[in-house]
Parts: C-alpha cells; structure tokens; sequence
C-alpha cells in the first residue's frame, strides 16, 4: 500500500511539468484551524474508542500547475499540530502529516471582491502520531483523503473548507494490544496564493 501511493505521487511530481505551459502555476500557503477534529481506535478484538480533538493548528503549502482555465493539478503538504483529546486519557495527544496529490476545479465569478470558487480534492499518504505519556506506541502510515471548497478573494487571499480522513495503524512497543486507527478533521483555512 505504501509503496503504491509512493509510486502514484512521484508519478504525478513528475509528469506535472509536462502541463506547465498550459496554465498557470501557483504556491498556496494557508495556515488552519481545527474545528470539528476527532480520532478513532478499534482494537484487533472490533472494540471501540472514539476521541475528540482539541481545536489543533496546521500549517499547509501546495504546488498548482493549471491545467486548463478550469482545473489545476497540484501536490501538497498539510501538518496537523499535536493536540489533547477530550476523554479519559488526560496524556493522549493526536496529530499527523499529510502528503498528497490535488486537484482543483475552479470557477469564475462577477465579483469585487471574490475572484472565484473551487471544489478541492486530495489523495496521498497519512504519517499519524501518538503522544502517550508513559507509553511507548509505534504508528503505520495509512491512506489520507481530504474534499472541501473554497473561494479566493482579490485574486490572492483564500478561504477554505476542508474534510479529511487519515488513517493508520498504531501498536503498543511493549507488547500490548494494537488498532486500526482513524483522524477525521474539518479545517479552516485562509491563506495567500503566490503565481508563479
């Protein structure tokens, strides 16, 4: 699994200059805001666990060729800060990094201050971390999924919404019991597009 969406993302890093002189090209630099954001645990033997997140901050960056006037095709980054979950574990903190491929459908709008709106897609590679105080868990990468929609203001400033999922496995080093484990998010992002 972590070998297929490794090869799918540097497949995509590298045929995405092919496309360059179609459109144009652009960094998105955001920074968000955790608002809905939890993690779930089940264990080998189908038991549950769910905790919500504590409001995290994450830092982001993207890389956009455009494809067309309406599609742009891009990779990105995306850092989950650590943060405490609400729930019986007072030392339990949750965060991840996401890697990802991107697309972005836009659409233009007669506006003064908007310049468009766009829905976002993203598929890549979730890298999860558990902070247990006075445990000792190792975590496998998984898959990560995110979709939201956005608009950008003055043709610089964004505004976004995204949904995400980013799952991976986490085991006990000493021996202890493993899970399946799952972060949902819902972020809010602003940020500044710099065109290349």
């Amino acid at each position: 699994m972590k070998k297929g969406l490794l090869t799918v993302l540097m497949t995509v890093v590298m045929t995405i200059p092919a496309f360059a002189a179609k459109g144009d090209m652009s960094i998105d630099a955001k920074l968000g805001l955790g608002v809905s954001n939890s993690i779930k645990m089940i264990v080998e033997d189908d038991y549950k666990l769910g905790f919500d997140v504590k409001n995290p901050f994450s830092l982001g960056a993207e890389f956009f060729y455009g494809l067309s006037d309406i599609l742009s095709l891009g990779v990105g980054a995306n850092y989950i800060f650590n943060s405490e979950t609400d729930g019986y574990f007072d030392d339990l903190k949750v965060g991840t990094t996401n890697l990802y491929v991107a697309v972005k459908p836009e659409f233009k709008i007669e506006s003064n201050v908007f310049s468009n709106i766009y829905l976002i897609g993203q598929i890549g590679l979730a890298i999860n971390r558990i902070d247990w105080e006075n445990r000792s868990v190792s975590v496998d990468n998984g898959l990560y999924l995110g979709a939201g929609f956005g608009t950008t203001i003055k043709d610089a400033f964004f505004v976004e919404l995204v949904l995400s999922s980013s799952n991976g496995h986490a085991k006990r080093n000493n021996g202890g019991s493993s899970a399946d484990i799952q972060y949902t998010a819902t972020t809010i992002n602003v940020g500044y597009r710099f065109s290349l």
